[in-house]
């Protein structure tokens, strides 16, 4: 009997510290169309502003002071690799720009009709931040809309969440996606954790999740506060983050019009 107690006593000790992952993400930086001082280098592609970079990169000294060190998988449009890569600058991580974490296409111009950047144009702009085994298929960018009635857009963005665990069965995954796929998300763990996320989908706001070896999730937290008052927007509005996120009258999944 004291055996049968001890093993039993054994296993749940081991149930109890079933080992956890971490999957970390995050909305793109301040982005905006052309104008003045706006880094803006793949044609018909949003571009960010200066604030922009400088959010990616305190998202990224955040990063580090939680110890991530697994890769960064970015929506291929600029805007989301460019925060991913000034991210990996400071936390040393490095980026596979990913056509499955993209954003959900829409009618309101916020997304290219054609075109986008070639994984050789990324790897040109950001050398020391691309994984030199990332793949890119081209043309990658989805013309399929996703309409914000349907759960298509959470279906797929949860397709691509399984598929990036299963291949990284050992480490930490970080998504940089957009407003609606960060939501989507937000959604999809929502019904998996059986907690309420809570949380806006501001530039470079910071979701945190885990998943045990036993495929449980778990809501960790959300952050914002690593960004000064003045640095939280959601593009160029401004946010007041005392507000609750439902009370912030901006268009989320909106992030910007332009005429290509």
């Amino acid at each position: 009997m004291r055996v049968l107690l001890a093993v039993f006593c054994a296993l749940s000790v081991f149930a109890l510290c079933a080992k956890e992952r971490m999957i970390y993400v995050a909305r793109h930086c301040q982005a905006t169309g052309p104008g003045e001082n706006v880094i803006m280098p793949v044609a018909g592609d949003a571009g960010i502003t200066q604030l922009g970079v400088k959010q990616s990169r305190l998202l990224g000294k955040r990063l580090k002071e939680l110890k991530f060190s697994g890769k960064i998988y970015a929506s291929p449009y600029f805007r989301t690799v460019a925060t991913a890569c000034h991210a990996a600058s400071q936390c040393g991580s490095k980026v596979y720009p990913d056509a499955r974490v993209q954003e959900r296409v829409n009618r309101n111009g916020g997304n290219m009709k054609k075109g986008g950047a070639t994984l050789e144009l990324l790897k040109k702009l950001f050398p020391d931040q691309i994984a030199e085994d990332a793949k890119l298929p081209y043309p990658w960018l989805y013309t399929k809309e996703e309409p914000k009635k349907t759960t298509a857009h959470r279906e797929r963005m949860a397709k691509a969440l399984d598929e990036l665990l299963a291949e990284n069965p050992d480490g930490d995954i970080m998504i940089v996606s957009h407003a609606g796929a960060v939501g989507a998300l937000a959604a999809v763990m929502k019904e998996r954790s059986k907690t309420k996320v809570t949380g806006g989908t501001w530039n470079c706001a910071l979701f945190k999740y885990a998943v045990d070896d036993a495929g449980k999730f778990r809501f960790v937290g959300y952050e914002i506060d690593f960004l000064p008052e003045e640095a939280v927007t959601a593009n160029m509005h401004k946010i007041d983050p005392s507000k609750k996120p439902s009370r912030q009258k901006v268009k989320s999944g909106v992030d910007y019009k332009y005429d290509l």
